[in-house]
This record gives structure tokens, C-alpha cells and sequence, in this order.
């Protein structure tokens, strides 16, 4: 693979196990926030990268995707709802700023079980300081795994949205611009997948000693997660995209 593709990556847990033993052959991948990566990609400042759903949808026209993608089968445990009350009442939700998909996920699954709560973006990640300004707060990613420790989880996004469609949801989805094949880091990264896949034990290991998690929780969370755009995800994807329009958000 050529060294100049510049590929990028979520610096998330959830994007550990793919590139893992991409990285431990030596390739370099720069690592940043969803929000960040789609910045960088817009700017010409990355080839190849997983890009948050939202962005590539309000896109597409001229982005190329691939098959490698983040999407939950049902519970996805890094996006979720956490808050300081027994259940999801009608209180305000603080929702990081560092998410495009999740929020407009969360509109669309309110809207549909008829709920009115008020969704308030915030330039805040950490659930704690989230749950100053609502008593419901938004948090993707490791900051949501770490905050279902510590506080009563009142909605998964992945589960909810599967109850909804029957389908998985896809939060990250691989892209390169229209007129570059990028086929070939992909298939590089689908090994990688593979590799990761067949040797879940040593990556929660590893990923235990990074995120300073429990190996078992990461081991149980790396299997929530589906890496490969099949029939079921495209589908979901579909149905998100409607949903969208649906609501007015695309």
C-alpha cells in the first residue's frame, strides 16, 4: 500500500479492533473525533476514512463509500442515554457537540415514540458535566462506555433504533471522494477486521490497558459491533437517510 494515502481513524474504542494489526505492520493512521475526521476529510487533509453517517448522507453526491463501516446489530453501549433519574422523563437532554449522527438519531427516535423533551447541544463530552445542564444527557463513544458506569443508562440508541426499524444502525461508514479508488485500503482493513475478529482476546487485552476498561465489558462490546456494510446495515443505512427527510434534518 502506498505510504502517501493518508487514512484516518475515530480515536474511539470502536475502532481499536480494526485497525489494530493494521497499525502493528507499521502503517501510520492519523487518529481524531468523528466530528474532527469529517473536517479533515472535507479539507483534503485525509484519502481514506470512516466518517460519521450523518455527514456522509448530507454528502454522498460526491463521496464513495466502502465496505468497512461502524454499526451496532442492536445494542450499541457507546451511544447512549445516561441520567441522574430512574427513567427517561420529560426533562431536558444535553447532547455533546461532537456528534452529527447521534443527535439526529435521537430526534428521530423521540419524535417517533412522541416524545417533547428538549434536545440541547453542548460544548461539553463528559457526561458529568452534561448532567449540569439537563438531568438527561447524550454521550457517544469511550466517555458513554465509561458513563454507564456510573449512571443509570435510560435509552441505548442502537437497541432503540433496532426495535424501531429491525435493522442495525450504522453510526461510521468508510469514504473516500468520488473520483479515488480506495478499494485496496479497505480490503487491508477488512484483513485487519478479520485478524481482529479471530484474536478478540489479545485485542481487549490491549484495549483494556488503553482505555483502562474491563477486558470482559470490551470483549462484550467489540461483539456488539459489526465492521462489515452488508445487506441488513445497508438497509438500515436506508432507513436513516429516510428518516432524516422524514423529519426535515436532511
Amino acid at each position: 500500500m502506498s505510504m502517501k494515502i493518508r487514512i484516518g481513524k475515530f480515536g474511539l474504542a470502536n475502532n481499536f479492533l480494526p485497525y489494530y494489526q493494521l497499525e502493528q505492520n507499521g502503517i501510520k493512521v492519523i487518529e481524531a473525533s468523528p466530528r474532527d475526521l469529517a473536517t479533515m476529510f472535507e479539507n483534503g487533509e485525509i484519502d481514506f476514512a470512516p466518517v460519521p453517517s450523518f455527514y456522509f448522507l448530507k454528502n454522498k453526491a460526491r463521496l464513495r463509500s466502502y465496505e468497512f463501516c461502524v454499526a451496532s446489530k442492536s445494542s450499541v453501549l457507546s451511544v447512549v442515554l445516561v441520567s441522574k433519574r430512574k427513567m427517561l422523563d420529560e426533562g431536558c437532554i444535553a447532547v455533546t457537540n461532537q456528534t452529527s449522527t447521534a443527535i439526529n438519531l435521537l430526534k428521530i427516535l423521540l419524535w417517533e415514540r412522541g416524545l417533547k423533551n428538549e434536545v440541547l447541544s453542548v460544548n461539553e463530552s463528559r457526561a458529568r458535566e452534561l448532567l449540569k445542564h439537563c438531568p438527561h444527557a447524550l454521550v457517544i463513544g469511550d466517555e458513554a462506555l465509561k458513563a454507564r458506569m456510573k449512571y443509570n443508562v435510560v435509552m441505548d440508541l442502537g437497541a432503540e433504533w433496532r426495535e424501531l426499524t429491525g435493522y442495525p444502525m450504522v453510526f461510521g461508514i468508510s469514504t473516500s471522494l468520488k473520483g479515488r479508488d480506495m478499494s485496496n485500503v479497505n480490503r487491508r482493513i477488512l484483513e485487519s477486521i478479520r485478524w481482529g475478529e479471530e484474536n478478540i482476546d489479545t485485542i481487549a487485552k490491549e484495549a483494556a490497558s488503553k482505555y483502562e476498561l474491563p477486558e470482559e465489558f470490551l470483549k462484550d462490546y467489540f461483539k456488539t459491533l459489526t465492521y462489515r456494510l452488508g445487506v441488513e446495515e445497508r438497509k438500515g443505512l436506508e432507513l436513516f437517510e429516510e428518516k432524516c427527510h422524514e423529519y426535515g434534518l436532511l
